[in-house]
C-alpha cells in the first residue's frame, strides 16, 4: 500500500450518526405523542360507554316499573306510584345519585358513584279523568369524568303505563 493515500472506512461519519439519531427521535416523538393522544381517546370513550351503560340501566329499571304502575305523582325531581305489586315506589335524586325506595323500608340507588346526576326530572302526563293515557317522561342530565374532562349528557325518555285508567 502506498503512503499518502487515505483508506477508505467503513464506519459511519460523525454528521451520518447525528442525523440518523434527529431523524429517529423525531419519529419516536411523533409515534410517542400518537399513542398519548389515543390513550386519551380511549379514557374518554370507556367513561362515556361507562356512563351510558349505568343511565341505561337506571331508565330499564324504571320503564319496567313505570309501565306496569298507577296512581302516578310527581314534584319535579321525584316521582311516586304504586307498582304491579301495589307496593308504594319513590324514585328521587339524592347526593346526585338515583335512588329507588319502596314502602316497605328497601331502598337502592340505581346509579354508580362514579356517574353524577346533575338534574333529575319527571314530569307526569295523562293523569287523571281526562280520558288519555298515563306518560311519565323522565328528563336526565349526567355527568362523568373522563381524563381530565367533565363529559356532560342530556337525555330525555317517555314512558306510559300499561294500567289502561279509562272511565
Amino acid at each position: 500500500m502506498e503512503k499518502g493515500k487515505l483508506q477508505k472506512s467503513q464506519g459511519f461519519t460523525m454528521v451520518e450518526m447525528l442525523v440518523s439519531t434527529a431523524i429517529f427521535l423525531i419519529v419516536l416523538t411523533i409515534t410517542t405523542s400518537l399513542f398519548l393522544v389515543n390513550v386519551r381517546t380511549q379514557r374518554y370513550l370507556l367513561a362515556s360507554v361507562n356512563a351510558s351503560e349505568n343511565i341505561s340501566y337506571a331508565i330499564e329499571v324504571m320503564g319496567r316499573e313505570i309501565r306496569t304502575g298507577k296512581n302516578f305523582s310527581s314534584g319535579g325531581d321525584f316521582l311516586n306510584f304504586y307498582n304491579e305489586k301495589n307496593e308504594k315506589v319513590k324514585y328521587s335524586l339524592i347526593n346526585d345519585r338515583i335512588k329507588r325506595e319502596v314502602s316497605g323500608g328497601q331502598s337502592e340507588f340505581l346509579t354508580s358513584g362514579d356517574i353524577k346526576v346533575m338534574n333529575l326530572s319527571f314530569i307526569v302526563s295523562g293523569e287523571g279523568a281526562d280520558n288519555l293515557q298515563t306518560r311519565v317522561t323522565i328528563l336526565l342530565k349526567i355527568s362523568t369524568r373522563a381524563g381530565n374532562q367533565n363529559l356532560i349528557t342530556n337525555l330525555e325518555t317517555t314512558l306510559s303505563s300499561r294500567q289502561l285508567e279509562v272511565q
